[in-house]
């Protein structure tokens, strides 16, 4: 069996530069490229002065964007792949970042990583990568960097507050503890007393007891921002316990991106705390109208989950043409069975009047609910139909939706959003956050924006540096030819079919193609 001859122990007589040892289509070149191109000059008050020198800024944001690229998130992986990685020992200039300095820069530099994300918006827009005729506007719920055993009930957090407070105390009463912690409590499974148990034996372990007390602090307060909340997560209080598509409760994030309908370039992304998107459509749109100016006729399209009626005025409003369905024409839009009856009755716009089952109900009057304002009608012998205050938006909306331009418009968003989150949940590895806390979380959303948003822009540029190649061969034999070559260089231009191109430059030139 003859093998493949091998060299090892064999010194370079000239050593390479880690340059030569990446491929020269590597993406992290054009990674480098881009943060090259990045104001930093902020960072020059902020280290001036004495002490130890710092990394540049530069160095820390590329091996960040490398890791994203590498599925390599955490700073840990990345500290170390800087020593072991020729692409990140390439980014690094040669320099190993401890951890904690990169974990550090992450946490420490908020807004200018925000800018950063803008700024690949900007670099697409140059390049005409975006199309704003059609944008939409999708969520995925995130897992959080906390575990569920981690969590106690509202009705444990006094109890584990009064427990630090007497492990706070010099003389120790392990008996009064022990009282506490064995205490039979309502609406407790036992699941939920062993977990508590853990939880304070490991805090007994524990000789910081303050940041314990800061912890239970942060808690309390996140219980009382959310009435609805059940549990929370001393890990990470900011994280809500949310159903995922599996059907079962995590810590998670809920993480929003708006797209745009040619490259799939994300123009907007967010991170909150919200258990569905009812209310996340406006934020979106704000976000997007301070990275990139709208048209005034920009079709929005989003879910069902979106079909909030002040979300419908609020696109009139801005004079965007929303394409929201409700529930019931999303089940057909899906070819479900359609067991939600939503927005089911006609109105008449002169008289004012809602049309159900044939029979008219005129408006009496205007209550308060706790989701909001709801109009009331009435017919003849006293029956009530209550419809949300805005229901106008809503009809206005399913009047659209029904149309066939309307339904072909909104089935886009399949393929323009939802392969967005399949990318940066599946290639990117991005499934779960490793910063806590929803400041963290948008740190991290923005950098896997960026990573997103700058590969599609590579891959573009590399299309159409290779389309240019071909349209100057081309141009270069056109020219050649004595009879033809004004009519062939016009048509070479005005045809956008690149695949159309080369088929007729083989057509016309079989011998030099």
């Amino acid at each position: 069996m003859t093998y493949i001859t091998s060299y090892k122990n064999q010194d370079w007589l000239l050593p390479p530069s880690i340059k030569q040892m990446i491929p020269e289509d590597h993406i992290c070149f054009f990674v480098e490229e881009f943060i090259e191109s990045l104001d930093f000059s902020g960072f020059d008050m902020i280290y001036d002065g004495v002490g130890h020198p710092a990394y540049h800024p530069r160095i820390l944001m590329k091996i960040l964007l490398q890791g994203m690229l590498s599925k390599e998130r955490s700073s840990r992986k990345i500290s170390s792949a800087c020593m072991e990685n020729f692409v990140f020992m390439y980014l690094a200039e040669k320099v190993h970042p401890n951890f904690r300095t990169i974990c550090r820069f992450r946490r420490q530099n908020v807004k200018f990583i925000k800018e950063t994300f803008r700024e690949t918006i900007k670099l697409a827009s140059s390049h005409n990568l975006i199309d704003l005729n059609l944008i939409c506007t999708d969520g995925t719920i995130l897992k959080a960097n906390a575990s569920k055993k981690r969590c106690i009930k509202r009705n444990q957090i006094e109890q584990l507050d009064s427990i630090i407070d007497k492990m706070i105390e010099e003389d120790i009463n392990q008996d009064e503890i022990d009282k506490k912690l064995y205490s039979e409590e309502e609406n407790l499974t036992k699941v939920d007393k062993k977990n508590f148990k853990g939880i304070v034996r490991d805090y007994q372990k524990n000789k910081n007891k303050k940041q314990l007390k800061k912890i239970c602090e942060r808690a309390k307060e996140e219980l009382k921002k959310d009435e609805i909340m059940k549990q929370v997560s001393l890990t990470d209080p900011e994280s809500r316990m949310v159903q995922n598509k599996k059907g079962t409760s995590e810590l998670a994030y809920n993480a929003q991106f708006t797209v745009d309908s040619k490259n799939q370039i994300i123009v907007a992304n967010d991170a909150c705390q919200d258990r569905n998107d009812s209310n996340q459509l406006q934020p979106q749109i704000k976000q997007v109208k301070e990275n990139i100016e709208l048209k005034k006729d920009t079709k929005v399209a989003a879910d069902c989950a979106y079909n909030k009626a002040e979300n419908l005025k609020f696109l009139e409003d801005e004079k965007l043409y929303g394409l929201i369905p409700n529930q019931t024409q999303a089940q057909k839009l899906s070819e479900k069975e359609q067991k939600i009856k939503q927005d089911n009755y006609e109105y008449d716009w002169k008289k004012d009047e809602i049309i159900l089952e044939g029979k008219r109900f005129r408006y009496f009057s205007t209550r308060k609910y706790r989701r909001g304002k709801v109009r009331v009608y009435r017919n003849k012998k006293g029956k009530e139909k209550i419809v949300p205050e805005l229901f106008k938006f809503r009809l206005r909306m399913k009047e659209k939706m029904e149309s066939k331009k309307g339904r072909e418009i909104y089935n886009m968003r399949k393929w323009i959003v939802e392969p967005v989150i399949g990318n940066v949940k599946e290639n990117l590895g991005f499934r779960q956050f490793c910063l806590r806390g929803i400041e963290g979380a948008k740190v991290e959303l923005n950098i896997v924006s960026m990573v997103h948003n700058l590969k599609k822009i590579w891959l573009a540029r590399g299309k159409i540096s290779y389309r240019e190649e071909v349209l100057n061969f081309s141009f270069i034999l056109v020219n050649n030819s004595l009879e033809c070559g004004t009519a062939c260089k016009a048509e070479c231009e005005a045809n956008t079919n690149f695949s159309q191109i080369e088929s007729n430059l083989n057509q016309n030139f079989p011998l030099i193609m």
